[in-house]
């Protein structure tokens, strides 16, 4: 099927905080790992050129255009700079109550121990083969010390010097506050 997430796409990741107003996932100003970026989210995915644009890259060898699905260990890779590929990372304290980390975008697939490696688990699909599709709503758990990373949501304010939306942080819980743990993919 045309809608189905498969490796080697190009894709955006919108935030369901508040009936999907969270924003969009992107990189944004430089970030703690170099080369590397900042993570938040903006209000539109072309922010600044492909700054909300990510690849999806198999972590367990699976090649390109076969199917994501739900359960399945991937990389998430920034398009923005194409000749240096930049990769989703969780990164140091996130420093509030139930934040694990914070994310970041950094020049190595795996920084520190499985931390560019994320498990991405949809809520259910149209078809129920397990399959995950652009609309579905899907939950991202960092692999970062085995699997116990977190989940992928947005917090307050993007930090400075970002012009975002939220920052991107992991939390203890998939789901803390009106969706914040919620994203959904659409082919860039």
């Amino acid at each position: 099927m045309a809608n189905e997430l498969k490796y080697g796409d190009a894709v955006t990741l919108q935030n369901g905080f508040a009936s999907w107003t969270g924003g969009y996932l992107e990189v944004n100003g430089p970030g703690p790992s170099s080369p590397g970026y900042g993570v938040d989210t903006a209000s539109t995915a072309t922010r600044e050129g492909l700054s909300g644009t990510w690849k999806i890259a198999s972590a367990s060898g699976k090649a390109d255009g076969a199917t994501v699905t739900s359960g399945d260990l991937v990389f998430l890779v920034s398009q923005y700079n194409n000749s240096t590929p930049s990769y989703l990372d969780v990164s140091g304290g996130a420093g509030y109550n139930s934040g694990k980390y914070s994310v970041s975008a950094s020049g190595k697939q795996n920084r520190e121990g499985y931390s560019g490696e994320w498990f991405l688990f949809a809520e259910t699909s149209s078809t129920q083969d397990g399959a995950i599709r652009t609309g579905d709503v899907v939950h991202i758990l960092s692999n970062y010390g085995t699997a116990n990373g977190g989940w992928l949501e947005i917090m307050g304010g993007a930090p400075a010097p970002a012009t975002g939306l939220h920052g991107v942080y992991t939390n203890a819980y998939a789901n803390r506050d009106n969706g914040s743990g919620s994203w959904r993919f659409a082919h860039a």
